[in-house]
């Protein structure tokens, strides 16, 4: 497959991702144009049996979003989820659930989660990774990443459920 190809169907989620973990649409532009720079440079080294396409970009992108917050400080409350969740296969409650909740209102309330439970969703939702890929990015099992999910989405529903 060309690298065109693979940019033109990750570059939404991978954005997505990033978006979720910085604070402004320009950044997030900015971290996913520097996550594409890096996956070009180092694309004849990538490795299908290591991973899946996304899985790997989301590997990028996660530590270029480390970077970008070792430039600019500690992490900031989190407020955003993103400009949409889309939706997934139909076997996915979780995703279910946050659509059903708006994703306006999950954005106000994604502070109540841990930053792990924030990294799943953001994995999960943000990066369109399966459960195993989620698992496999976090280092657990993906029955763990699958629970960590719940979890998350559980918490939110009772803060939404609150009010």
């Amino acid at each position: 497959m060309r690298f065109e190809d693979i940019y033109r169907e990750h570059v939404t989620p991978v954005w997505r991702y990033v978006r979720l973990r910085v604070p402004s649409d320009s950044d997030a532009e900015d971290v996913t144009s520097q996550v594409f720079e890096k996956a070009l440079r180092s694309w004849s080294s990538y490795d299908t049996a290591r991973g899946t396409v996304g899985g790997w970009l989301v590997g990028i992108a996660r530590h270029a979003v480390a970077d970008w917050w070792r430039k600019h400080g500690r992490e900031l409350p989190f407020d955003n989820l993103g400009d949409r969740i889309e939706e997934s296969a139909e076997d996915d409650p979780e995703g279910d659930a946050l659509r059903r909740l708006g994703a306006d209102d999950v954005r106000r309330r994604l502070g109540v989660l841990t930053a792990r439970e924030r990294e799943a969703v953001a994995l999960r939702f943000g990066g369109e990774l399966t459960s195993a890929e989620v698992a496999a990015v976090l280092g657990v099992s993906p029955s763990a990443a699958r629970m960590l999910v719940h979890r998350a989405i559980g918490r939110l529903r009772e803060v939404m459920s609150d009010e």
